[in-house]
This record gives structure tokens, sequence and C-alpha cells, in this order.
């Protein structure tokens, strides 16, 4: 099966396939010494506390974001890699040089440092469940907090695998720190292997995820870098290709409740409330987010606010496709104008819209998905591309100018008690990277893949 993948990769990509190095061909790679590295930088990370303040109005929005990103610069200086920065902001970047003379485009890796603003990672305890070999994971017997394969189906999937979890008192921070422990081994283990052809490769560690506010600090044009991958994301083979287009609305009806309800019929009364009511109401239901799901939009009323002869109602609309999107809109300013048809006494109407984020599949280079499909291959991964119901990181960063695809990294239940990350899935995403690396030696940005 793997001589079969090899030869429609190198049919697909036969500019990057003719000749090109396999990087496990020229060094002999230890799977359990990689596990150990990856567990054991994953269970050092967790002892910072880079939770997000949702509250602070600065970045980095925690001190302990500041120090572990200090801590992760010093790593880097430690193992080799040159040009290694901590900007003001807590973003961490650092160079590995390229060790082939072909002209290679400059790919950044990223992963995040803050945790989620939901819960604490202050003292996170890590468990280690060796060789789990099924049944439930008591993660805390007292709060009778326990992975099962009912809340957590993967689990059929994980026998053998080494897992860690928090002890329940707090969240593991897999989410994001598995990805970080992923991204200083792959640099590490570059650094200590320059016999691996590779083009130059950028370090990127960035704070506040969770609120957007440090993605956006980073300045996409000093960094340098063509393509983007962001480590972090879950189940082996899994990458965000596709997220939600996504535009927000707001609807504006103003009336006169102030007039003598007892002469409301010959006067100008116009009830501003019941019209904000009866524009929630005749939005379609079966296309609210509780009545659809895969790749089907919806529409979701967000606010509804009233002050005095003012209503305003605010939401969005979501959908993968530019021409769901196109329907969606035009079912809100349907249910808008019969509201307006509805109420003549009105003084002012209005609904206006606005762009939130872009679905990443209609700005991504493909290229580089082509890249990374090619590189799971390799390490006989199946490819699961996946369309995200929400917000990408990537596909900001993509919007901004630096195409950027999220690859798994192990985590599941990111962000609660019940967080756990795989060793075995890690080391995958390890070996995933190591390829993409490897395979981007010799291929511009520019190449025609």
């Amino acid at each position: 099966m793997k001589k079969i993948c090899t030869v429609l990769i190198a049919l697909l990509l036969p500019l990057c396939a003719a000749a090109q190095q396999n990087w496990k061909a020229v060094m002999r790679y230890d799977k359990q010494a990689a596990k150990t590295a990856l567990s054991e930088r994953l269970t050092k990370y967790a002892a910072y506390d880079t939770q997000a303040d949702p509250e602070a109005d600065k970045v980095p929005s925690s001190k302990g974001q500041t120090a572990f990103a200090k801590a992760l610069a010093k790593e880097l200086k430690n193992i080799g890699a040159s040009n290694v920065k901590t900007a003001q902001n807590a973003i961490v970047t650092a160079d590995i040089a390229a060790t082939t003379a072909k002209p290679s485009a400059t790919i950044a890796f990223i992963a995040y440092l803050d945790t989620t603003p939901l819960l604490s990672d202050k003292g996170v305890q890590p468990q280690t469940f060796a060789k789990y070999n099924g049944g439930d994971i008591v993660i805390n017997a007292q709060k009778n907090i326990r992975l099962t394969e009912y809340n957590s189906p993967q689990l059929l999937d994980a026998r053998s695998h080494d897992l860690i979890t928090a002890s329940g008192d707090t969240v593991l921070g897999a989410d994001p720190k598995a990805g970080i422990a992923i991204i200083m081994t792959m640099a590490d283990y570059l650094l200590g292997n320059p016999s691996i052809e590779h083009g130059p490769i950028k370090i990127v560690f960035i704070p506040d995820h969770a609120n957007g506010r440090g993605l956006a600090e980073l300045d996409i044009a000093s960094l340098g870098a063509d393509y983007a991958y962001i480590v972090n994301g879950s189940n082996l083979g899994e990458m965000v290709t596709e997220n939600f287009n996504s535009r927000s609305f707001t609807a504006v009806f103003e009336g006169n409740r102030t007039a003598d309800v007892g002469q409301a019929m010959n006067s100008s009364y116009a009830d501003n409330l019941l019209m904000a009511s009866d524009f929630h109401t005749l939005l379609p239901r079966q296309r609210r987010p509780e009545t659809t799901a895969d790749r089907r939009g919806f529409i979701l009323v967000e606010d509804i606010s009233v002050q005095g002869n003012h209503s305003q109602i605010s939401g969005i609309i979501r959908a993968f496709s530019q021409e769901e999107m196109q329907e969606l809109q035009r079912l809100v300013t349907q249910s808008f104008n019969t509201v307006k048809a509805m109420n003549p006494k009105a003084t002012h109407t209005q609904l206006t819209w606005k762009d939130d984020f872009k679905n990443a599949k209609d700005m991504q280079a493909p290229q580089m998905v082509t890249q990374l499909q090619a590189a799971l291959q390799q390490e006989d991964i199946t490819p699961k591309p996946l369309a995200q119901r929400g917000p990408n990181a990537a596909a900001a960063l993509t919007e901004r100018g630096l195409p950027a695809i999220s690859v798994f990294s192990g985590v599941f239940h990111p962000g609660s008690l019940l967080e756990y990350a795989d060793t075995d899935v890690m080391e995958a995403s390890l070996r995933s990277v190591l390829s993409l690396a490897n395979n981007w030696a010799g291929q511009s940005a520019q190449s025609d893949l």
C-alpha cells in the first residue's frame, strides 16, 4: 500500500517527488524516544500558567504567557535555532536555516501560548496512563471525572497508546501546548540532524489565541514566510482546510411607543418592540444552528436590545459556500422587508451587513494542501480534510496574506476537565511535520505542484 501511495504522490507532485529525499532514509528514527521527548516537553510546558484573560486590554493578557515565551525562546537558543526573538507582546519567532541549496519556500510552523479563559491551568498535575488497554480512565475518582468510550469514542482507536490527562482540578493545557511540544521536538530533531534536507523554516509561538488579539499582532510581512502550518488540531490525519464564511447583520426598528396607547389606532403609535419580535419570529426555524449540521449553514440572532423607541437586533449568518451565504442573506432581508411593510408608521428602519471572516478554502494555495496530504500519506496516515463549523485562525492568517492550514496534534476535549493528549498521535504529528518540512526542500512558493 505504501508503494502505491508513493506512486500516486509522484503523479500528483512531479516536481516534488522526483528524486525527493525521504527524511527517515538518512537516519535512524526511534519512535519511543520521540514519544518520550514529546511527553516530557508537554508535561514541562503544562506547568506554566498561561490562562488567557478575556478582560485584559493588552497582549499578552497574562504574565504567565510572557514567562512561557521567554522559556521557549531560551530553549530554542539552546537547541541551536537562530535569530530567536521574543517581542514585547510575547510573540516568539526563530529560524531554522535551510539545509538544501535549492530554492525553497519558507515554511512557518505555528502554535499558541494561551490556554482557555474558562478553566484554570494553575498548578496542573499531569498524569500518564501508559498503554491504554480499554475501559474507563478515571481522571478524578472523588469528582467522578472519567473518560469513557461513550464520551470519548476516539478511545476505541487508542488501544496501547500512552495518554496524558490533568488531575480533574484544572485544564491540562495540551491545547495548545501539545502543538508547541511537537514543533519544538521537530526543531530539535532537524537541528540535530542536518543531513535531513529542508528549506528555510520559521518557528512562531503566539499569545492570546482565545481572544484573537495575539494573532492580529503578528507582523506577517517581517516574518517572511510563504506558507504556515498551525499545529493545533485533534485526531490522527485531521487537517482543517475549510471553515464557515461569516457575515453579521444589524436590524434597527424605531417606532413611537410613547403615544397614548388608548388612542393608538388613530395616532402615530408604532411598536418597535413588536417589530423586533416579528423579525426574529419570521426568520426560518429550519435554518437555526440547532437544526443544521455538517455543511449546512445557519442564521442566528445573537442579541435583541430595546431602549425606548429604538430596537436593535444583532445576528450572524454562516455557510461554507458563497451561494448559500447569498441565500441566507436573502432570507434575512426578506424577513426584514416583511416587518418593514407591516409597520408603515415606523419612524426608521435599517438593515446593515458586515463581513466577519471567510472560508480559508477560497483563499488557500493548493500546493500547500497537496504537500500536507503527501506528507501524511508518506507516513501511512490517511488525510482527513475537515470543514470547521466556525472561525479558524488559519483563515485569519490566510486572509492577511499568509496561507495557513491547521494540522492535528493529538488533543481531545480541548479546554475542558476531560482534556487529554494521546502521545502516539502526537508522535504521528511529529513525523508528519518532519516529512512536510523535508518535502518542501527545493519546492518554491511559485511552483505549479
